[in-house]
């Protein structure tokens, strides 16, 4: 009886990703706090406040935190009233 050989060859890609170092975090005024203070994204927000975006984002309907929008969209958070 003949043994069936049965060769079963496994190829793996592997990429890898170089981001660009942070950059600092943008200084800009607030107007609520009347001081010019840290401003982070949403997400940013998320990480450093321990809560979802979706949380953030409720608290910024509210009026709960400071926040500004550019003038090309971007919402960023004033830090100071992300202690509070």
């Amino acid at each position: 009886m003949k043994r069936k050989r049965t060769e079963i060859t496994i190829e793996v890609d592997e990429v890898i990703h170089l981001a660009k170092q942070p950059q600092p975090l943008p200084l800009m005024w607030c107007v609520a706090c009347g001081a010019e203070t840290t401003m982070v994204s949403p997400q940013q927000a998320a990480v450093i406040t321990g809560v979802t975006v979706r949380t953030i984002n409720s608290w910024v309907e509210s009026d709960t935190v400071h926040f500004i929008e550019t003038e090309d969209g971007l919402l960023l958070l004033c830090m100071s009233s992300l202690s509070h």
